[in-house]
């Protein structure tokens, strides 16, 4: 499993290797995670049989995914679009990090002492973004810590300040990451106090508490709405008893005492008051919500029932491809599952959505039978991380959020199907007649 390993670390270090250590080296780093993920598929597939675990066999989840990629790799040969190498960018951007599903389930099972996991992820990989992340901030639009992978592209910045990117390469993939640490924090501090698990509780307390004052530094709205998305109905699922209430009213108080702390702070309050200044200043603020929730049903007549080809609005296409993206006057490309429906027909975005749907079950389900502090972490931030796509963001075309997304669905895929398993042989017997 040590190419999994390098994915995950390419995911995080690849945009830092682009933009500062080896910028003639761009799209060979690009493509580097990718290779890593088929190396360890390949791998994989000579130890053991590639399945999914037993119990996801007996749900619609296989299913669905077979008929999605039947979809999307039928959609690579629409006339609409027709080149070879964009219409392969699509397919790996809609089918590679799906085979995490598969992947993870394995990964899983080899885990052992989750404490030292927990902490090494914690401080060894999001706490030193994060601080990269703060340090981004105060510097300098034009200090050399401030670019994107292409350094002819003007930095975005508000109220003078730059949106931090951290060690990737534009501003979307650091909004991923800081959503999963928000995401992560929460898990981890939620699991601690309804387990009084002494290490998670402090591990979460530092990381949310540190998202939570760098997350709005990377000048993204979604970042810090969306983050809110998944939170009614996490705590609603440890509401059930008087240890989840308790956790619950815990974690209101820590929340308070870190806004008021944040409040009395000039410079960790600074980046909540520049974002509030883009939301009340940006031309779109009362138009936002209501164009994200419209834009699908307004794509239907676009794509039609057959779409317009596998990659065919993907931005990798405008570069790779001979003709480029398609581009259909007065049709934009801001919200995913409108773009889904361009691309792949109505068929193809029913089945699109319906697979993320399922994903979000399964980890619900998963979330509400937790009953230890580890399996509680993982099922917070799995069912976190996998609902708010079903709503808004993008894991086709962002490929860190994708990653994220398909790590963490693979990981609530074997939570769910070991709590089935458990289920199943302890579930009392009906007596024999």
């Amino acid at each position: 499993m040590w190419m999994l390993g390098l994915f995950s670390v390419l995911i995080i270090l690849q945009g830092a290797l682009r933009k500062w250590w080896l910028p003639g080296l761009s799209t060979p780093l690009y493509v580097a995670k990718d290779v890593a993920l088929i190396g360890a598929v390949v791998l994989f597939g000579t130890w053991s049989d590639f399945r999914l675990p037993t119990p996801i066999k007996r749900t619609v989840l296989p299913s669905v995914w077979g008929l999605f990629a039947i979809v999307v790799i039928a959609q690579a040969f629409n006339f609409n679009f027709p080149t070879v190498i964009g219409s392969a960018v699509g397919v790996r951007s809609y089918l590679l990090y799906s085979l995490l599903l598969v992947l993870m389930p394995v990964a899983m099972e080899h885990v052992r002492r989750p404490e030292r996991w927990i902490i090494a992820i914690a401080l060894c990989i999001i706490v030193p973004v994060l601080l990269l992340g703060m340090y981004q901030y105060n510097q300098p639009l034009d200090a050399w810590i401030n670019q994107y992978v292409r350094d002819d592209q003007e930095l975005a910045a508000v109220a003078g300040r730059p949106r931090i990117t951290g060690t990737f390469s534009y501003v979307g993939g650091m909004g991923a990451f800081l959503t999963f640490s928000l995401f992560f924090g929460l898990a981890t501090t939620l699991a601690g106090l309804l387990h009084k698990h002494r290490w998670y509780k402090w591990v979460g307390v530092a990381v949310l508490g540190l998202a939570i004052v760098v997350a709005p530094m990377n000048g993204s709205r979604s970042v810090v709405l969306g983050a809110l998305v998944p939170l009614p109905f996490v705590l609603y699922a440890l509401f059930k008893d008087r240890r989840g209430r308790a956790a619950v009213v815990g974690l209101s108080i820590l929340v308070l005492l870190a806004g008021y702390a944040i409040g009395q702070s000039t410079w960790a309050s600074e980046g909540w008051i520049n974002l509030e200044e883009r939301a009340t200043t940006a031309s779109d603020r009362d138009t936002r919500i209501t164009s994200m929730l419209t834009d699908p049903a307004k794509k239907l007549s676009v794509g039609g029932l057959f779409g317009y080809g596998t990659g065919a609005t993907h931005q990798g296409a405008g570069a790779l491809a001979p003709g480029g993206r398609i581009d259909i006057p007065g049709v934009y490309y801001e919200g995913e599952f409108g773009r889904v429906i361009v691309e792949l027909g109505i068929v193809g975005g029913l089945l699109y959505l319906f697979l993320k749907v399922i994903l979000a079950w399964l980890a619900w389900q998963a979330l509400k039978r937790a009953n230890n502090a580890w399996h509680t972490l993982l099922a917070v931030l799995t069912f976190s991380v996998v609902l708010l796509p079903v709503v808004s963001g993008m894991i086709v075309f962002n490929h860190i959020n994708g990653a994220i997304y398909w790590l963490c669905a693979g990981i609530a895929v074997w939570l769910w199907s070991k709590q089935e398993v458990y289920l199943r042989h302890h579930r009392p017997q009906k007596p024999a007649r």
